[in-house]
């Protein structure tokens, strides 16, 4: 921004369809995915209480909402199932053996140091379609798979898609240099 006119350099608004979503673990999702957001942060904070005053000082833990996707579902549901797998790789009701297997077909496409883990870039593009800024997201892993509705009611060109939400370590914003 200039101070004599107060002008920013870059006068181009953030379009919403101007990303690409990548995840380390999951492939498919970058080509059926519908929507994301970029999750916002709270801090708390310190109450110091005075004889006739208490005032408040900002807190030192930063919190992370959920980071959301929405994905299109796939005729055969490969897309569905690769989240539900990253479930079982964790939390698979078969034991630890099925859990090793799901892991490991999971990992297939990026070996992971923590199994459970997959980190993620959110990439956004300028209104001419080129990479400028990357969000990093570090240590992910998913919390909330949503239902897959069939109804007859729906017309065949209706597209049937899911919601996943993450949680995750921390994010960062890295520039992209021409």
């Amino acid at each position: 921004m200039n101070v004599l006119t107060r002008t920013p350099e870059n006068t181009n608004l953030l379009q919403p369809s101007k990303y690409i979503m990548t995840f380390d673990r999951i492939g498919s999702t970058q080509y059926f995915c519908q929507s994301v957001n970029l999750p916002g942060v709270s801090v708390g904070q310190a109450l110091i209480s005075f004889p006739s005053l208490d005032v408040y000082a900002p807190g030192n833990k930063i919190a992370y909402n959920n980071f959301n996707i929405e994905f299109i579902v796939d005729e055969e549901l490969k897309t569905w199932q690769h989240m539900y797998n990253w479930f079982l790789s964790f939390a698979s009701p078969e034991g630890t053996d099925d859990r090793n297997l799901k892991t490991e077909i999971q990992n297939n496409y990026k070996r992971q140091q923590k199994k459970e883990y997959s980190d993620a870039t959110l990439t956004i593009l300028s209104a001419l379609n080129n990479p400028i800024l990357r969000i990093e997201f570090t240590n992910m892993f998913p919390v909330s798979l949503s239902d897959v509705i069939f109804d007859t009611k729906l017309s065949a060109d209706d597209i049937v898609s899911a919601d996943v939400s993450f949680v995750y370590e921390s994010f960062k914003f890295v520039p992209i240099t021409a």
